[in-house]
């Protein structure tokens, strides 16, 4: 028995914790129970005198209403329990993002690609020869050639534009969506020999992700392709080749490749920016949409596409330093069941709401009290269970919207009829409209419109407070009229 209570209490700073507001309304309910039970109005055959038989009947009215407490409060904990397996064997099933998952479909598809530009490495040799004496003169001095080599500082870019064309291909693992994409990209560099003597140059281009996959890779030096002279070392693209003084050149490179939630561009060289430009062209995305990987800066334009479904970003930069990066980081996207999800989650705290409401109403208004807790339990058990057929179905009856109009709305309208027979007059259909809004409205719109979920629960509880306040004076306003008929002096014949 120690152990039972201390889980009860266990549960109930949980939920004290977790949902304060829910948490006293239940408490409310239950000691609305309590309360009830162990002052019941004895019968005219149970007064006796009797102190011993006075401790034995007060003993009794405390046991029952324990039990009937307990009794509640284990049906409140089973059915709080089993609609959270309803949600978390949704959530199993329907959109569920693991790292595990993450990093399988970046092995299979590509990772998030972060693009460097070009690094040019200017130099030139000059052949030196070293004498090396000996400290004994009588041997003679040793001549050494060596090669030295000369590192160019001076920033050979005279323009660079560039183009990235996105498209979003989400890929799927496991039972949850992840998001990927396409990209065409080109590269277009003007470059100038800054010394007036013939150089050596490694054109290195760094590639935007290991192990990723590279398409229709093309190299072009003034139009002629150089792709067989390029290198392939450490994760970049080197073409190396020699520069005649105060030489300019075209260097394009262009190739088609895959990744994953973001594509980033940065100058990491400290230089001066010369007559740059990058656009990014998204054709599905939309400026709504649109969203920036940290460290970025903001685009210098943003336009539609001619269908306006998509987004043109250009970057135009001139004689400008900095190390801030150009890029575009994927929206999040609807999982399988969001919907359905979103609204799983917020069922717990709408049917907590109406099981409080309900136990107070059948207690204040029913003359048996077991009789009350019996269909409180049985109406709190329904509904529940009406939710788990929504997590059921949801796959095989067009959704959310689909069973919800099938099953979960039928459901509730029955219920609601049941409650407007076993609780008469206006008492019933108040009672029948709070299940639809604590049952129905309150989760879909709390998961429809997440950044309001604080506004429709406090709208929720207002409504509850309000039909108990009026719920509480009614009764008072009955126990008083009863009072005053039964101290009414009789009337003189």
């Amino acid at each position: 028995m120690k152990t039972i209570l201390m889980k009860f209490a266990s549960r109930a700073c949980d939920l004290a914790n977790l949902q304060p507001v829910v948490a006293l309304f239940l408490g409310a309910a239950l000691l609305a129970v309590f309360l009830t039970a162990f002052f019941q109005k004895q019968k005219p055959s149970d007064l006796n005198p009797s102190l011993l038989w006075r401790i034995y009947q007060q003993s009794n009215r405390f046991t029952w209403a324990a039990v009937l407490v307990l009794f509640l409060a284990g049906t409140v904990t089973l059915l709080r329990g089993y609609l959270g397996q309803t949600v978390t064997a949704f959530l199993r099933n329907h959109g569920r993002i693991t790292e595990a998952n993450y990093n399988a479909v970046q092995t299979i598809w590509g990772a998030e690609q972060v693009q460097g530009e070009l690094s040019p490495e200017l130099f030139w040799e000059e052949e030196i020869t070293e004498r090396i004496e000996s400290e004994d003169l009588t041997i003679p001095a040793i001549l050494r050639k060596k090669t030295v080599r000369h590192t160019v500082a001076s920033n050979p870019f005279i323009a660079a534009h560039h183009e990235m064309t996105l498209k979003q291909n989400p890929r799927k693992k496991g039972s949850a969506l992840y998001g990927g994409y396409e990209t065409t990209c080109r590269f277009d560099w003007h470059l100038q020999n800054p010394s007036d003597r013939a150089l050596q140059a490694n054109l290195k281009f760094p590639l935007p992700a290991d192990r990723a996959m590279y398409d229709a890779l093309t190299a072009k030096l003034d139009g002629k392709d150089v792709l067989p002279q390029v290198q392939l070392k450490e994760g970049a693209l080197i073409l190396p080749l020699t520069l005649a003084p105060r030489q300019i050149l075209n260097y394009k490179i262009a190739f088609k490749s895959r990744g994953m939630s973001f594509w980033y561009f940065q100058v990491k060289e400290a230089r001066e920016i010369r007559d740059f430009s990058l656009t990014m062209i998204l054709p599905d995305l939309p400026k709504s949409k649109l969203n920036y990987p940290e460290g970025c800066m903001t685009p210098t334009e943003i336009k539609p596409t001619n269908d306006n479904l998509g987004s043109i970003l250009n970057y135009d930069l001139d004689h400008a330093i900095s190390s801030k990066g150009m890029g575009i980081s994927l929206p999040t996207l609807p999982q399988p069941g969001e919907t359905t999800r979103a609204v799983l989650q917020n069922v717990e705290a709408g049917w907590m709401l109406f099981f409080a409401v309900l136990i107070l109403t059948l207690t204040l208004t029913f003359e048996s009290l077991s009789h009350a807790v019996l269909v409180s339990v049985l109406f709190g058990a329904a509904t529940a269970f009406a939710y788990g057929l929504l997590g059921d179905f949801s796959d095989l009856l067009f959704e959310f919207w689909g069973t919800a109009a099938i099953i979960l709305l039928p459901a509730f309208v029955f219920l609601a009829w049941l409650l407007t027979r076993v609780v008469k007059r206006r008492t019933g259909k108040l009672l029948a409209a709070q299940l639809f809004l604590y049952g129905i409205l309150y989760p879909a719109l709390a998961g429809l419109d997440g950044a309001r979920e604080t506004l429709y629960f406090n709208l929720c509880t207002l409504v509850l407070l309000g039909f108990v306040t009026w719920l509480l004076t009614k009764k008072y306003s009955v126990s008083r009229k009863a009072d005053e008929i039964i101290t009414a002096p009789p009337t003189p014949a």
